[in-house]
């Protein structure tokens, strides 16, 4: 007996189509933005960040030396009987400059390590991103077209059209499709009646060759002469 499908309503395929693709351009979308935010990062660390931090590590340099400069100064002033000249401002400016100055240092140690280091990771993300591309731009489209055919053979099927073969190709079994207003009953009362009818024929066949055929005598035929 063949395999039953009974579809309530078609339209439940098609809202699920409309999500599926939906969801696929959302995806894409999100995929597009991260790959566009990766491209942005890396032209910032290579480029933008290593000049940045050039020019700013030579002028604390600059600052380094003035700050040197003046407490140098200080420091040569000659104390008098009352006072000696303080040199604990010059102290305090020229340790910030200092403090400013190894921070520019390890920023572009920073940025150069990871001007290098950036764009290998960027390659793995990529390549952990490779299955869904596959899937947005060539599993999604497969299995939108696939729906969008089963839609169309199901309305065409509950219109009356015989679509049973054309579904089960679609829906991937060789078995039968039946309406779902089809029962058990009349696919039994139908093999029953198939059943009698050759039951019937049979015996009408033998009684045919009964009558056509001559019983065989059990008086032998004399040979020629003895009469």
């Amino acid at each position: 007996m063949g395999e039953q499908i009974k579809v309530a309503d078609v339209q439940t395929i098609e809202r699920f189509r409309a999500s599926l693709l939906v969801a696929s351009e959302t995806f894409g979308l999100a995929l597009e933005e991260a790959e566009g935010e990766i491209e942005r990062t890396l032209a910032w660390v290579e480029s933008e960040q290593p000049d940045f931090w050039r020019k700013r590590m030579r002028k604390v340099q600059d600052e380094v030396v003035m700050c040197k400069s003046a407490l140098f100064r200080k420091q040569e002033i000659k104390a008098t009987a009352d006072a000696r000249p303080s040199v604990v401002d010059e102290k305090k400016a020229l340790d910030r400059a200092m403090k400013r100055l190894e921070y520019a240092e390890t920023k572009l140690r920073n940025t150069k390590r990871w001007s290098t280091e950036l764009p290998r990771q960027s390659v793995i993300f990529k390549g952990a991103l490779s299955g869904m591309h596959t899937v947005l731009d060539r599993d999604v489209p497969r299995v939108n077209a696939m729906l969008k055919r089963m839609t169309e053979h199901l309305e065409a099927y509950l219109r009356g059209g015989d679509e049973s073969d054309r579904l089960m190709e679609i829906l991937g079994t060789s078995s039968n499709m039946r309406r779902g207003g089809d029962t058990d009953e009349t696919s039994a009362a139908d093999d029953s009646t198939a059943h009698e009818s050759t039951a019937a024929d049979s015996t009408a066949d033998d009684r045919t060759t009964g009558t056509s055929e001559a019983p065989e005598s059990d008086t032998p035929t004399p040979p020629e002469g003895t009469q």
